[in-house]
C-alpha cells in the first residue's frame, strides 16, 4: 500500500494506539489492507473504529 494519504484519520489514530494491530496490519497483503480500510471508511463512531482496528489481530 503506497498511498497512505487516503487512510481515514481516525483509523490511523486508532491503529497507532494498538501496537498488535499495527504490527499485524503491516504484515497484511494490499488486498487485506484494502478490505480493512474500506470497513474503516464506513465507521460511524470512534468505538466502531476501535473495534475495527482491534479485529485486525483476530481476523487476519
Amino acid at each position: 500500500m503506497d498511498n497512505l494519504v487516503d487512510l481515514p484519520m481516525g483509523f490511523c489514530m486508532s491503529l497507532a494506539q494498538n501496537e498488535q494491530s499495527l504490527n499485524k496490519f503491516s504484515e497484511m497483503t494490499d488486498t487485506e489492507k484494502a478490505a480493512v480500510i474500506e470497513k474503516a471508511r464506513h465507521a460511524a463512531s470512534k468505538a466502531e473504529m476501535n473495534a475495527i482496528v482491534a479485529s485486525i489481530t483476530d481476523s487476519f
